[in-house]
């Protein structure tokens, strides 16, 4: 009788996996990217402007997805989930690193945050970043003039130089470039199972050159500016005061300056949406400053709409309740970024509408997450934050000069929702008058 129930619950168990599997909702969202959160709550009967959770099957995982206010709270509980393990090794390997700050929980997280944020939330070091990244679109614009652009691919350029010299790396203008070109390959390539390949041999050849600079810059073989962000980077130590391994700080100098590099995603769907709201080049334009209350405004609907990556996942860590909801230990928890910046909180959401960000601090709306929520400081809201928002407002001020003429073709504006991660499919063509 034992034998025969132990085979029947084995059974069961088997025939659980394989319902599981028939279920899971992995290809759709590999298929439909950014759609796929809506279609999932349409899947559950829901509306689109609920904000109740959702569950289901994921990578063979009981799954909860969560939008909205309540739903940003619950994420960035660290009483209530981890972020280590959460995210697929074939994803955070390539685009974070091996023991990176944004895989690190409780008072390891803690540890590294502080310092990373001391360096670039600083508004000190984020007044010196204005400077630069103005110098360098400068610059391109310049070469505009002699060539037709390509806004994604110049400009992500243009964050790479800027980056680099804000963070005190010495390297030549040829080097700066290349290294900029990997980051911005690295980041087109991750996560596909087409061309992860590309993305772990860029991650690979990344963590070789930062590291490389990190153990020169401790050797004394590499001179920097003692202040300098990689002369502090190259000192930062785990809880218990013992150094970083070289190639660990290594890759936390990538991740203050590769996510600069990212931002050229938001200035080519900036320009694509510069074409479609002429009234706000003019306004723009008429403001002046590098980063004028209109061009920040502009910028934060550009993050507001287009966020970077539709989802987040977290693991819960004990049990608990989300809006009713209850969930376990181990359950996953994603957080549906697109659905929560534009989701019934907000007015008018499917509306581009950047009026709504003037006066108004973008980090103080707890359902504005492009990069994060809860606070820089202490949660995993992402400490580049400012300097992101600089440089896409340098470059849409830029971009609102009268000599900048941007492409209005469609083939230049079209962007697609399921290919992740998005962008207008030409990088936006641009030139510059005289």
């Amino acid at each position: 009788m034992d034998t025969n129930n132990k085979i029947n619950e084995t059974l069961d168990n088997v025939l659980a996996k394989v319902q599981q599997l028939v279920n899971d909702e992995a290809p759709r969202f590999l298929q439909r990217g950014y759609l796929f959160a809506g279609e999932v709550r349409r899947k559950a009967g829901l509306n689109q402007d609920s904000e109740q959770p959702v569950r289901f099957n994921l990578l063979g995982k009981d799954t909860l997805l969560v939008r909205g206010a309540e739903g940003v709270r619950a994420f960035y509980d660290q009483t209530l989930v981890d972020r280590a393990g959460a995210m697929p090794k074939f994803i955070s390997g390539p685009l974070f690193g091996e023991g990176a700050v944004h895989g690190l929980d409780g008072e390891q997280h803690a540890h590294r945050k502080q310092a990373m944020a001391a360096l670039a939330y600083d508004d000190e070091r984020v007044a010196a970043f204005k400077l630069v990244v103005a110098e360098e679109m400068d610059r391109m614009l310049q070469q505009w003039r002699e060539r037709e652009g390509n806004i994604y691919d110049d400009v992500a350029i243009v964050y790479g130089r800027a980056a680099f010299r804000w963070a005190g790396i010495p390297l030549d203008d040829e080097e700066m470039a290349e290294r900029a070109e990997q980051m911005s390959r690295l980041l087109d390539t991750f996560g596909t199972p087409a061309t992860n390949p590309i993305s772990w041999l860029e991650r690979k050849r990344l963590d070789d050159w930062s590291a490389d600079l990190i153990t020169r810059v401790r050797n004394g073989s590499l001179t920097v500016d003692p202040n300098s962000v990689i002369a502090q980077v190259a000192k930062l130590d785990d809880v218990s005061g013992e150094l970083l391994p070289a190639k660990t700080a290594g890759i936390e100098l990538q991740n203050l300056t590769r996510p600069t590099v990212a931002v050229a995603r938001f200035a080519a769907f900036a320009a694509a949406e510069l074409v479609q709201h002429q009234d706000w080049i003019e306004r723009i334009r008429t403001a002046g400053e590098q980063d004028s209350p209109e061009a920040v405004a502009f910028a934060q609907e550009i993050r507001r709409t287009k966020p970077f990556v539709p989802m987040l996942p977290a693991l819960v860590k004990r049990d608990g309740e989300i809006s009713g909801c209850p969930v376990h230990k181990g359950q996953r928890l994603l957080i549906d970024i697109l659905g929560t910046n534009t989701g019934p909180t907000w007015d008018r959401p499917g509306t581009f509408d950047p009026e709504r960000f003037l006066g108004v601090d973008g980090e103080s709306i707890d359902t504005f997450i492009p990069q994060g929520g809860a606070d820089v400081f202490t949660g995993h809201r992402c400490p580049g934050e400012k300097i992101a928002v600089t440089a896409l407002a340098t470059t849409i001020n830029a971009l609102c000069r009268p000599e900048v003429r941007i492409s209005d073709d469609q083939v230049d504006t079209a962007f697609s929702w399921t290919k992740m991660l998005t962008r207008p499919e030409t990088g936006v063509r641009v030139s510059v008058a005289g």
